[in-house]
């Protein structure tokens, strides 16, 4: 009953803002290839915040996604309902989301120029907007076409991997075109790597 709830209540909010998702997916997939665009991107008030609108609604289908085919399914989950796995998974993200949000104060510059670090701040969104249409589209099709579910599985951790890379690839190049490279390999480690290694660990040791 959750599911199928928080389902057709993300259904109906990408109704309601498809003229925005629409409007940001062009500047999202420029992100994809050039850095500079995500620069062009946070500059624009209008796309940036139409990026950031895209973000905050995809989050529930991510969970759903995540939750549906068992992309994050450490061993304390085995056993669990459809509705406990859901909630547990979005508690989680939760989690995951308000550990970012306080490394991210906490290393946040200073005295440098602040504007290269939001900007790579903001690119997770980007590239978690890109993510969860991704992943959508691929379990839809494998799944519509009776592809095994570990073989969905697979696929779908395998472009959550290389997207990830791609991210940490185009914030490492917004990083540096302000900073030192010590100190954009420690903004990496605050925005990206800690928060992203706790979730992988806790997946693999829970």
């Amino acid at each position: 009953m959750l599911f199928k709830t928080l389902a057709l209540l993300s259904l109906l909010i990408a109704l309601l803002l498809l003229k925005t998702m629409v409007g940001v997916f062009p500047s999202l997939i420029a992100c994809l290839t050039r850095w500079k665009e995500s620069v062009n991107l946070d500059a624009s008030v209008q796309l940036s915040r139409n990026r950031d609108i895209t973000a905050l609604a995809l989050i529930i289908p991510f969970c759903l996604t995540v939750s549906r085919f068992r992309l994050y399914y450490p061993h304390f989950m085995v056993g669990f309902t459809d509705n406990g796995r859901l909630a547990t998974t979005i508690a989680i993200l939760i989690g995951w989301m308000l550990l970012r949000t306080f490394l991210e104060h906490v290393f946040r510059p200073k005295k440098a120029n602040p504007r290269a670090y939001g900007t790579a701040r903001k690119a997770a969104y980007t590239f978690f907007s890109l993510l969860t249409l991704l992943l959508m589209l691929t379990g839809g099709i494998m799944a519509f076409v009776d592809a095994a579910p570990e073989t969905i599985k697979t696929a779908m951790l395998w472009i959550s991997a290389t997207i990830y890379a791609v991210l940490l690839l185009r914030k490492t190049q917004i990083l540096i075109s302000s900073y030192s490279f010590f100190a954009s390999f420690l903004y990496l480690c605050a925005l990206e790597i800690i928060p992203t290694g706790a979730l992988v660990a806790s997946a693999i040791i829970f």
